[in-house]
């Protein structure tokens, strides 16, 4: 055993706290935290899909992160936990894409502090620049909170410019088996790409690549993957997994989707409407999507 005092004693604490937290019958129960990410994406995607069908989940995903914010403005992965960045800036997109249900003027002027003094500024560059360097070349992260960020208008006004922030994900080679993923070092967790491929998808959808052979692949991939990425076929395995991505999985896939069906063509689509980045649409499934995210009925 160490001789240090201070390891000592935490490892004494640690060890009480573990002791404590065990049953009558001798056993350890383990629960998932509540989590301003999942709550945030959540209510993002119901946003996206429909905000009159999904009003009362979207009200209350929204206090529950007005009453769990930190002291700093900022949010973490649990209602514990210290404040980062992703968390806090799918959060804000979360508050400006939900009409009407705008968090105080007080949190929100902490919040945006918090991100300017982590991202150098909130200018859509700036903030694009900061998510991309915390995760790096792993692109499976940054891409679909800055995918948020866009479908939000936290990247700008200009759909073409706002998704030229968002890092381009080769949806296309999500028709490959998934060992020849692996052989080309693209450990993609299966449960994951259905997302990930809207995300994709939506990101070409308003900034397309300029090469027309990629064009003209992608294309006939996003037409090949409609019946086999649809959320009847995806969500309903994913949403039973006991781990905490489920429902920002479910979210990423639910609006990417959405901001490609509900979407005009990128060169008319540059002004909101209805309230939502780019129109939210006519109604898309009632209470399904809540249902879906797990806030029906909470």
């Amino acid at each position: 055993m160490t001789a240090d005092p201070r390891i000592r004693a935490a490892l004494d604490e640690t060890r009480r706290r573990l002791l404590s937290a065990r049953t009558a019958d001798g056993a350890w129960r383990g629960e998932l935290s509540s989590s301003a990410l999942s709550t945030a994406t959540a209510v993002a995607a119901l946003a996206r899909v429909d905000p009159r069908a999904h009003a009362a989940p979207m009200a209350r995903g929204v206090r529950w992160l007005v009453e769990h914010a930190n002291a700093d403005g900022g949010w973490g992965d649990t209602p514990q936990s210290r404040s980062n960045l992703p968390t806090t800036t799918l959060v804000w997109s979360a508050l400006a894409i939900s009409p009407g249900r705008e968090a105080p003027s007080a949190l929100l002027a902490r919040c945006e502090a918090y991100l300017a003094a982590r991202c150098g500024g909130l200018s859509p560059e700036f903030v694009a620049r900061a998510i991309v360097s915390q995760y790096g070349r792993d692109r499976t992260f940054s891409a679909p909170i800055l995918a948020m960020c866009a479908l939000a208008g936290r990247l700008g006004e200009r759909p073409s410019d706002a998704w030229a922030l968002v890092p381009q994900l080769p949806f296309e080679l999500g028709i490959l088996p998934h060992s020849l993923l692996r052989a080309a070092r693209l450990p993609v967790v299966s449960y994951a790409l259905p997302a990930l491929i809207a995300v994709g998808q939506a990101r070409d959808r308003y900034h397309p690549v300029a090469c027309p052979l990629t064009r003209v692949v992608r294309r006939l991939v996003a037409r090949a993957r409609q019946t086999t990425s649809s959320p009847s076929r995806t969500s309903r395995s994913a949403r039973w997994l006991p781990t905490n991505p489920v429902a920002p999985v479910t979210s990423a896939f639910m609006s990417s989707s959405a901001g490609i069906i509900l979407a005009t063509p990128p060169q008319v689509a540059e002004k909101p409407t209805q309230g939502l980045p780019w129109g939210a649409g006519p109604p898309a499934g009632g209470r399904a999507g809540s249902r879906a995210l797990g806030l029906e009925g909470g």
